[in-house]
């Protein structure tokens, strides 16, 4: 696979009067210029996020209306649902609906349905067997609903109103709900669709707690602070990889402070071993996510639920212990559906001649494929869908690579599929076997006619050139200063040449430490590198051409020292050597 390395070239007057006016590194201030952070005010605002300049949530579709209407429900002590989905988002905004609302007083329950049992968002079925007989008279909807149009109409015709948080791709008609709060939809300038599902979630309850105050509510009992929910915003917000930008990286800031403030948080700290000192984005996304995923993913999500909403320590180890065997076994599944997807392209490798990888089978487990077809796109830079066959259906996800839009596709094939839904980069999907090979025809046609052979090369977004030399304990702090890193903010990447390998030795398996020496430039000064997830058989030449790495502190024990992580390398056989 041909892997592009594109070196981003910033204006460089742009650079050194950001630089100047921020009074940090000229490295620091191309990282953000190359973020699109071009002027010092939008500057200090990405490196100070702060809840008080988030998007007042008036301009929000439907957020009023809906705020009215749970306001009323409260003060009328109507029976109120929380309908949750089974991921880390859907359930953290369950979570934070629910502990909000027990706060002021209201009388609400919640459902997350089964993923294999059930299958995602609110349906008829639902409904009928599972909110109409709790005598609920208003249900809402978090991280789903937004094409629940049947499920909707069920609901009112038995006089039970809906309100739908969701940030999904709506269809082209919405359902009709008392409200329907998602920044997708096309009447919605609010300009919040880099939310989540959680974030929507909280944006309601500004809007509630605010009409409540309107109403003289909060003169009868404490005013809950908001930002004691922000630690399960950040949670979800960091676990469904939507932008760190703008009001997501407030959130996130505000939350990761305060995670371990929650006993089950705590507790998942603990067993994932995240250290409660200096909490990063990577730890929620690699560590504590991927375990509270493994409730829903081999089990139930109700157990993510319990351990996010307990108050009681011992509990809540006993839970986070559970979830992380169950995260245990759900690696176990991913590599054995990997493995057999690997062995299955190896007997047929006239299959990577398609620009994407469409398999089903009859035992694959339905709530790993998710997992598992994100790494395929990453190993092999295309779309790839899953399928799990069950009875007369096929039900699955698919995960794309940046550029290619999968919702668009899926929805082009639409005429196949029984149900769909969610984004450019992740989808979920359903259809009937006998559907499956038009289905995939239609999927590699439409995808043929809207890409090229551009758009399946790997790439490398390089932030600039870097002389080993140029690592120093301020460059690393100000690069600090950008977390936290993830979607939409990817923590720089910078490129090196002429680089020699002192030592080198395997550690934990799969990793490798290396002592680097620029043969250039500098006096000499040996760096710390190490490189995740390489061939432990395979030995490192003893120079590299170039390099792409990352820069970061290295902390242990209360000491720190700087660390290269090398991401990618393009050896070339040192000419001193036999």
């Amino acid at each position: 696979m041909t892997t592009i390395w594109d070196i981003m070239e910033p204006d460089p007057d742009r650079v050194r009067r950001l630089a100047a006016a921020l009074v940090i590194d000229p490295l620091v201030a191309t990282v953000l210029i190359n973020r699109q952070i071009t002027s010092a005010t939008a500057a200090r605002a990405f490196l100070a996020p702060s809840l008080r300049d988030i998007t007042p949530p008036e301009i929000i579709t439907d957020i009023e209306r809906a705020a009215e209407r749970l306001a009323g429900a409260i003060t009328a002590d109507e029976n109120i649902l929380v309908f949750g989905d089974y991921d880390v988002d859907g359930v953290t905004a369950t979570a934070v609906l629910l502990e909000f609302l027990r706060d002021a007083g209201g009388h609400v329950s919640h459902y997350i349905p089964h993923r294999r049992k059930e299958g995602y968002g609110l349906r008829a079925e639902h409904i009928e067997r599972q909110i109409r007989h709790r005598g609920c008279r208003l249900v809402i909807t978090v991280d789903c609903g937004i094409s629940s149009h049947e499920a909707v109409d069920v609901a009112a015709a038995g006089g039970i109103d809906v309100i739908i948080t969701d940030h999904h791709e709506p269809a082209a008609s919405l359902p009709d709900a008392v409200a329907v709060i998602d920044p997708k939809r096309e009447d919605c300038n609010a300009g919040l669709d880099h939310l989540a599902g959680v974030g929507m979630a909280f944006y309601l309850l500004i809007a509630l707690r605010r009409r409540l105050r309107d109403m003289g509510f909060w003169k009868q009992r404490p005013e809950p602070n908001l930002k004691h929910l922000c630690n399960l915003v950040a949670l979800g917000t960091i676990a469904d990889m939507v932008p760190l930008v703008k009001e997501n990286r407030a959130f996130v800031q505000a939350g990761l402070a305060t995670l371990s403030s929650r006993p089950g948080i705590k507790a998942l700290m603990d067993v994932s071993g995240v250290s409660p000192r200096r909490v990063e984005s990577d730890d929620v996304a690699f560590r504590l996510a991927p375990r509270l995923n493994a409730a829903g993913r081999v089990a139930h999500a109700s157990l993510a639920l319990r351990l996010l909403t307990t108050h009681d320590a011992r509990r809540a180890a006993r839970m986070a212990k559970t979830l992380d065997r169950l995260n245990t076994r759900r690696r176990q599944m991913e590599n054995m559906i990997a493995d057999q997807i690997h062995q299955r392209i190896a007997a047929q490798p006239e299959i990577l001649e398609q620009h994407a990888l469409i398999m089903a089978a009859p035992d694959w487990h339905e709530g790993v494929l998710g997992i598992v077809a994100a790494r395929l796109a990453r190993a092999f830079t295309r779309p790839v869908i899953l399928l799990a066959q069950n009875g007369t259906h096929a039900r699955g996800s698919a995960r794309s690579i940046a550029g290619i839009d999968l919702y668009g596709l899926l929805a082009s094939c639409a005429a196949h599929l029984e149900h769909f839904g969610g984004h450019a980069m992740a989808a979920g999907l359903t259809l009937p076997n006998d559907q499956l090979t038009a289905f995939t025809q239609a999927f590699l046609r439409h995808l043929a006619d809207r890409t090229g052979p551009q758009d399946y090369c790997r790439r490398l977004s390089l932030d600039a050139e870097i002389a080993l030399s140029q690592i120093t304990p301020r460059l690393l702090d100000q690069l600090e200063t950008l977390q936290p890193f993830g979607q939409g903010v990817p923590e720089p990447l910078f490129i090196t040449r002429e680089v020699d390998v002192e030592s080198h030795r395997v550690v934990g398996g799969h990793h490798r430490q290396m002592v680097l020496r620029s043969r250039h430039h500098g006096n000499g000064q040996r760096y710390q590198a190490i490189q995740f997830n390489i061939d432990p058989d395979q030995e490192p030449p003893a120079f590299f051409k170039r390099m792409a790495l990352h820069l970061r502190w290295n902390r242990w024990n209360g000491s720190r020292r700087p660390q290269v992580m090398v991401v990618a390398t393009d050896p070339e056989t040192d000419p001193r050597q036999p």
